[in-house]
């Protein structure tokens, strides 16, 4: 499979908050689902996140949003075991 085919419709991105300084790490893996992987104080941490979940995918341990459970930073505030947000519903991390 080529490599543009197996990362098509995966976004995975660094979202800074403005007024707080805080980055966070999102991954979408379709059009239904959002997750936020963990909040940070900086960005290379933010980024550091995504490295870790890039290997995951390329390493196949990432099939669907339950998969990213372990990525997930449990002490971000109001994070969830497995943080879903729905189409249409805004969810902070």
């Amino acid at each position: 499979m080529d490599q543009n085919r197996r990362y098509q419709g995966v976004i995975a991105v660094v979202i800074r908050q403005y007024g707080t300084g805080l980055y966070r790490s999102y991954v979408s893996l379709s059009r239904e689902t959002s997750i936020c992987l963990g909040t940070h104080a900086d960005e290379k941490g933010a980024t550091d996140r995504l490295d870790r979940f890039w290997q995951a995918y390329d390493e196949g341990s990432i099939r669907n949003p339950e998969d990213l459970s372990g990525l997930i930073d449990a002490s971000s505030s109001n994070a969830d075991p497995l943080p879903i947000t729905p189409p249409g519903v805004v969810r902070e991390c």
